[in-house]
């Protein structure tokens, strides 16, 4: 059973609205007819749009509430969509569809448009379609994505027609982003500051992205080419902390007074502690769902739309060491996720800033939360691990990403040196 509403749909709204607790609700915006938010009891909230085209009704789900449909967004969606209904255009229909259905009513001309879409256009596509058409992509990669589209691509690139771009052009544009071209510090409200500072890795990230964009429109038959693979992409130049032995148990000792003291909550505490024993990636602990822990066997199975691995449909385990199964059994399971907010019944957020008060304190201002996931990496290789047992630990698809986490630390470079000074100097007696 369905109830219906109407409201202005906008994110202060949308962010109140409660789940029904059975069926779904549906919201009907009462600005723009046809808009709607639909609530469903799981919380789960998606904007759709009712429209009709060629004298018949139709519907098109929009998106799910968040990157990147914003209230704002998926209204401007829907606008576009009861638009182009008014021309005959049925906006839910693939690009490609719409390609043969146009030219099949003589539709040439728009035909034509179509395969003339700027790169703005085909990236409004791909977020919308992209999701149904990559299912094992993670929603943190799509977040990603629309983050470098929007803050590096869309203010250079938005409207250039896709199929004229060279790789010259995207080269000048990396070149650009690197530079800082993108950055900007805009007021954003009383308190609030957009701060984009562009650099080499957020020029890795969007090439990477614009790849990605350019690869689905060629499987969904809008493009030939994709112009990023002849393009030399910069080195990311991302840096790499690993954290000491001393500093380790510094950090650990940090987290228990913390936590103690109610500086950090103690989930925050616990997630912390979980990235450092397993070197799993932030998410990994962050969106654990109890269904994936496996308390008998001493670890944990992650499905492949969670994962790194996931394109290759392949499950991660990630195996727990005894303090690390500790700390889950002494949790209380209070819902489907490990760490679930009470009030939204989702996994938590706010784990960067409990991180930064706890560096903080530990004196460690310039380790990111991720470091602690190299760091592991790095201790495994000291002690004797080899690169093919840590790629496994860190859930790695090639060895060149173990590499770049994994290499040794000046302690352990400086005792090969003097073993090998050792063996020369044998010679000289």
């Amino acid at each position: 059973m369905s109830d219906v509403l109407k409201a202005k749909i906008n994110k202060r709204f949308v962010d109140s609205a409660m789940p029904p607790e059975t069926g779904d609700t549906r919201i009907w915006d009462i600005e723009l007819r046809g808009f709607m938010l639909r609530i469903s009891s799981s919380g789960r909230k998606t904007y759709c749009v009712k429209y009709r085209v060629n004298r018949q009704q139709r519907w098109m789900t929009i998106g799910e509430h968040g990157l990147p449909w914003t209230p704002e967004a998926a209204r401007n969606r829907a606008r576009e969509v009861i638009t182009e209904a008014t021309k005959g255009v049925d906006l839910s229909e693939t690009p490609s569809e719409r390609v043969k259905a146009l030219a099949g009513k003589g539709g040439l001309v728009i035909a034509k448009a179509m395969r003339d879409a700027t790169i703005g256009q085909l990236f409004e596509m791909y977020f919308r379609d992209g999701p149904s058409d990559k299912p094992l992509k993670r929603e943190s990669s799509w977040s990603v994505d629309a983050t470098s589209y929007k803050r590096h691509i869309k203010p250079l690139l938005d409207d250039v027609i896709a199929k004229d771009v060279r790789p010259s052009d995207l080269a000048a544009w990396q070149r650009d982003v690197a530079a800082g071209k993108t950055s900007h510090d805009i007021k954003t409200g009383p308190r609030g500051r957009s701060i984009v500072k562009g650099g080499p890795s957020a020029a890795s990230r969007g090439m990477r992205c614009l790849s990605a964009m350019f690869s689905w429109a060629i499987w969904r038959e809008i493009l030939e080419t994709n112009p990023c693979s002849k393009v030399q992409k910069l080195r990311d130049n991302r840096r790499e902390r690993s954290i000491t032995t001393e500093e380790a148990k510094k950090l650990w000792t940090v987290l228990d007074e913390a936590q103690a003291a109610w500086v950090i909550a103690p989930h925050y505490a616990n997630i912390i502690r979980l990235i450092m024993l397993t070197g799993a990636r932030r998410n990994e602990i962050t969106e654990l769902n109890w269904s994936e822990v496996d308390i008998e066997r001493s670890r944990l199975v992650l499905p492949p739309i969670r994962t790194k691995m996931g394109s290759q449909n392949k499950s991660r385990t990630i195996i727990l060491s005894e303090q690390a199964r500790a700390i889950l059994e002494y949790l209380p399971r209070l819902g489907p996720y490990v760490f679930m907010s009470q009030i939204s019944g989702k996994p938590v957020l706010g784990v960067n800033k409990a991180w930064l008060k706890v560096r903080e304190l530990a004196g460690l201002s310039d380790v990111r939360l991720h470091d602690l996931r190299h760091s592991f990496a790095t201790f495994a290789v000291e002690d004797g691990a080899s690169l093919y047992l840590v790629g496994r630990a860190l859930g790695h698809a090639n060895a060149s990403s173990t590499e770049r986490y994994a290499h040794p630390g000046d302690t352990a470079a400086r005792i090969i040196a003097e073993k090998v000074a050792e063996r020369f100097a044998i010679g000289r007696e």
